[in-house]
């Protein structure tokens, strides 16, 4: 229309991920630490060699981009936190998969050349991906109490459908390191979680923090309330009098000892042995008493 500014268009990528809070990521990397420790953990009693697990990083995307990003085949099973929505992505590189069958039929676990698993290697690598699904249970222990179920598999990553394409999937990369005197192996595990799984962990962890941080306060009121019944020991103390040791020595009931402090000064009030408070010495009924002066 004429006489009408035109209001400026801004292009708008449909595909482009929500994004994530750095703050919730970081709480989530922090979670995932303990993932690793456990995934390493049952893994070296299932191969009887040391195996090392260690987070890589995180990273937000699109759930499209994100299993256009897997090789193909990919070990990949989708698993469900009950009771929480939706479903988590486990991936499982190919050639780390083949590795870790190997170790279990008693061969040394050389590295292998990606290929498809044969039916025997798909049931043996379900063996394997229990561990790791057992160990989000304890990722989320103290935050949200889940019972991961594997809910289906797939070696294709476009058959995964874990959550529409445009969804934003939090994915976390972790490295892991089979060490033996025949070989040592190295591999790549992945967890994504569409945010239909993230939203309810992250109002889990504001609610967490939320309880720690009232528990912290209700203990920080406790602690004040015994204190202030404690007793605690008052001394006034005049300045110090330095005197002969010939005069120690003949001194006698009824001597006057001059003092170097002065009459009209304050005397220093300590309190537990800490020097606090200026006061004057004075006397209230039958007792002596002290006025309060000066915070040293």
């Amino acid at each position: 229309m004429e006489g009408t500014e035109a209001t400026p268009i801004t292009r708008f990528d449909f595909r482009a991920p929500h994004k994530i809070p750095p703050g919730f990521i970081r709480e989530m990397l922090e979670l995932h630490d303990t993932f690793a420790r456990i995934t390493a953990d049952a893994l070296t009693r299932l191969l009887k060699v040391p195996v090392t697990v260690d987070v890589i990083g995180a990273e937000q995307v699109s759930y499209d981009a994100y299993v256009r990003s897997m090789p193909n085949p990919n070990l990949i099973t989708l698993v469900a936190l009950d009771p929480l929505p939706g479903s988590v992505v486990l991936e499982l590189s190919p050639q780390l998969g083949l590795i870790l069958v190997d170790r279990m039929l008693g061969g040394p676990g050389r590295p292998v050349a990606p290929r498809r698993p044969t039916p025997l290697e798909e049931s043996l690598l379900a063996t394997v991906v229990d561990h790791p699904i057992a160990a989000l249970a304890e990722t989320f222990a103290g935050v949200v109490d889940v019972e991961p179920r594997r809910i289906g598999t797939e070696l294709n990553p476009l058959f995964a459908n874990a959550a529409p394409p445009t969804e934003t999937v939090l994915t976390f990369t972790f490295s892991v390191l089979i060490e033996s005197n025949a070989a040592t192996a190295r591999g790549l595990v992945g967890v994504g979680y569409p945010m239909a799984v993230l939203e309810p962990i992250d109002e889990a962890i504001r609610a967490a923090k939320w309880s720690e941080t009232r528990a912290e306060r209700d203990a920080t009121d406790d602690m004040q309330a015994i204190l202030a019944e404690a007793p605690v020991e008052v001394v006034l103390h005049t300045r110090p009098t330095a005197l002969k040791a010939s005069d120690l020595w003949d001194l006698a009931p009824g001597d006057v000892i001059g003092l170097d402090h002065r009459a009209d000064e304050a005397f220093l009030m300590s309190v537990e042995g800490t020097p606090l408070i200026a006061a004057e010495l004075g006397r209230c009924g039958p007792n002596l008493a002290a006025r309060i002066g000066a915070w040293r």
